[in-house]
């Protein structure tokens, strides 16, 4: 798969994911004696390793499009400037969401009440934080980009697209009914 095309590929695996989590949290709303200790732990799991990538990701093009686009254009300045306040909310986010599974993993069962609320939290700050799907910075890395470029800035490996492929089965065989994540659309917002 080319490295654009694998890129693509993770952000709408973890669109899905998250769509997943979403409607496994749902489910427990409506069941409390439901337990979905090991299912949230996949998902938050993937969550945070999908997070990171997709961190570095962006990262990776801000740096670029800041060294290869004249300062000049200030449309694209002001966008990676906002890019780049995204990023730091998402970080943080993301290392509160990692704490919450590591101390679910930690305690289990016992600590899923105090993970479902971290989850919503991080679920509704999450769907604040979503730039539009149409990437605003598609005209500049079509025109500063090759593909040896992309091939950095997706630093895919066969280890990488195995821990994914394992989370993503592991989500999957621990997903209530009507929150396996194949049957969510890659769209950013709700189906």
């Amino acid at each position: 798969m080319q490295s654009r095309a694998h890129i693509g590929f993770e952000r709408r695996r973890q669109i899905q994911v998250r769509k997943s989590f979403v409607g496994g949290l749902d489910a427990a709303e409506q069941d409390e004696n439901l337990d979905l200790t090991e299912f949230y732990s996949y998902c938050g799991e993937y969550m945070v390793m999908s997070l990171v990538r997709l961190d570095e990701q962006d990262q990776k093009i801000s740096d670029l499009l800041k060294e290869r686009v004249p300062s000049e254009d200030a449309d694209l300045h002001e966008r990676l400037r906002v890019l780049d306040e995204r990023q730091v909310k998402c970080r943080a986010m993301t290392d509160r969401l990692a704490g919450a599974v590591k101390q679910l993993k930690a305690v289990g069962s016992k600590g899923k009440a105090a993970f479902e609320k971290t989850a919503r939290a991080f679920v509704a700050e999450f769907t604040g934080l979503l730039a539009p799907r149409k990437n605003p910075l598609e005209k500049y890395t079509q025109k500063h980009f090759t593909e040896k470029d992309w091939e950095w800035i997706a630093d895919h490996s066969d280890a990488s697209v195995t821990r994914e492929e394992d989370l993503y089965v592991r989500i999957q065989n621990a997903a209530p009914d009507g929150a396996d994540p194949a049957g969510f659309t890659a769209a950013h917002r709700p189906d």
